[in-house]
C-alpha cells in the first residue's frame, strides 16, 4: 500500500510543479493525472482486500 502511496504523492508534487499555466493541462499534468488515479483505484482495491481478510 506504501507504493501506492508513495506514486500519489510524487504525482501530485509533480502535478503542482507543471502547473505553469493554470488555464490549461499540458500533457505531463495529464500523464501524472493517470498515474493518481491508478493509485488511487490500486489503494481502494488493497484496501478492499485487506478488509475482507480480515472479516473471515
Amino acid at each position: 500500500m506504501y507504493n501506492y502511496f508513495a506514486l500519489a504523492l510524487a504525482s501530485t508534487i509533480g502535478i503542482v510543479f507543471f502547473d505553469d499555466n493554470p488555464s490549461s493541462v499540458s500533457i505531463q499534468e495529464w500523464i501524472l493525472y493517470a498515474i493518481l488515479i491508478y493509485a488511487a483505484v490500486g489503494f481502494v482495491r488493497k484496501f478492499i482486500e485487506m478488509a475482507e481478510r480480515e472479516k473471515l
